[in-house]
């Protein structure tokens, strides 16, 4: 008597003795060849196909530390690529920086730099703050707060730099306008104070 050995499909397997062709239904199990005596695990960041004739990589939002049917969802604020073992933490944008595009499961955190005349202490701002208080300005890209104009000075219109206060006028720091001095009073440019004429001067 001669017995015909058949080779099992893939998807199944038949350990040493067995009759019959069993399928891979165990966690993680696939078969991707035929004859095969043991099913095979799916490793870290993958998953078995459908039908359990091999392995495929687990989608974008959701990761796999191997040997399960199925690829897990990424929390809130977690984000992964193709074939991830893990999720990571959403990104926070830089000081300097707003956040253009906020993370989802599947892409990760778009950030925008901050123009002179503006800042951002970064995070999760969605938009710069404009240097409008009295005698702010930013003069850099990227700042991360914005500057008070020293005594003597006054912010541009723009708030990008710093103007020197002409002329008979004045100003002690952090103000929008230099201030005129007083009559009988004067002052070169740049300065925090006026003087008065002694007698005889003008």
């Amino acid at each position: 008597w001669f017995v015909a050995c058949l080779n099992c499909l893939p998807g199944k397997h038949a350990p040493f003795g067995s009759v019959a062709c069993l399928p891979c239904t165990g966690d993680g199990k696939f078969s991707d060849s035929d004859g095969s005596s043991f099913c095979k695990t799916a490793k870290a960041g993958y998953k078995p196909t459908a039908d359990h004739t091999g392995e495929e990589q687990c989608p974008e939002g959701t990761f796999s530390t191997g040997g399960t049917d199925e690829c897990s969802t990424c929390g809130d604020g977690e984000t992964s690529g193709k074939g991830a073992v893990g999720c990571s933490r959403c990104a926070t944008c830089a000081a300097g920086r707003y956040v253009i595009s906020a993370c989802s499961s599947t892409t990760e955190t778009e950030c925008g730099d901050c123009l002179a005349g503006k800042a951002s202490m970064g995070g999760d701002a969605t938009e710069c703050t404009p240097c409008t208080n009295p005698g702010e300005y930013s003069d850099t890209d990227r700042a991360n707060a914005c500057k008070l104009a020293p005594a003597g000075t006054k912010p541009s219109a723009d708030r990008t730099t710093i103007e020197l206060c002409p002329k008979n006028y004045f100003s002690i720091g952090a103000s929008d306008t230099c201030t005129a001095c007083p009559d009988g009073g004067h002052s070169k440019p740049g300065s925090f104070a006026c003087e008065k004429c002694s007698t005889g001067k003008y």
